[in-house]
């Protein structure tokens, strides 16, 4: 399966309106795998182009939106998903 870099911007601009997170992270995971990577290695690019590239970022921005995260709390999630863990 293939997608182009204007449908990965159609779909990240569509998610925008998007209440459901695995939904995003599904379609996030789709265009990473379909669009974004196919277009880094064409262009000789790799991990920074993809993780830094306005798709990617708009996806994260959504991801961290309906995940009501805050910088303040990081250390309160890490603390209660590493006792999850059984760490």
């Amino acid at each position: 399966m293939s997608m182009s870099i204007e449908d990965a911007a159609n779909q990240a601009l569509e998610v925008q309106n998007a209440t459901n997170l695995s939904g995003v992270a599904h379609s996030f995971a789709e265009v990473l795998s379909f669009a974004l990577w196919p277009e880094a290695r064409e262009l000789g690019q790799g991990t920074d182009w993809v993780n830094t590239h306005p798709i990617s970022k708009l996806f994260v921005s959504k991801l961290v939106d309906l995940s009501e995260y805050q910088d303040a709390t990081y250390g309160k999630m890490y603390c209660e998903v590493k006792e999850l863990a059984k760490r």
